[in-house]
């Protein structure tokens, strides 16, 4: 795995990651809302964060199916 950084580091930061872009989504998204005063942005902020989870969860997913099984066990 020490030759595959990226990889390492989407394994043991790749949740976490996904959790914060979700939320930074959710704090930006709650901003626009109160700075406009349109309080669609806040359902319209929560669909995109979910979606965005769940999107970067499924690459994280990705990613530990394809070093489970392409790359050497030392």
């Amino acid at each position: 795995m020490n030759d595959y950084p990226m990889l390492h580091l989407l394994m043991r930061w790749g949740k976490l990651s996904a959790a914060c872009l979700a939320l930074a989504v959710l704090a930006i998204d709650l901003w626009a809302a109160l700075s406009t005063g349109q309080w669609l942005w806040v359902v319209a902020g929560a669909v995109v964060a979910v979606v965005g989870y769940a999107l970067a969860m499924s690459y994280v997913e990705l990613i530990r199916v394809i070093v489970d099984m392409l790359l050497p066990k030392p």
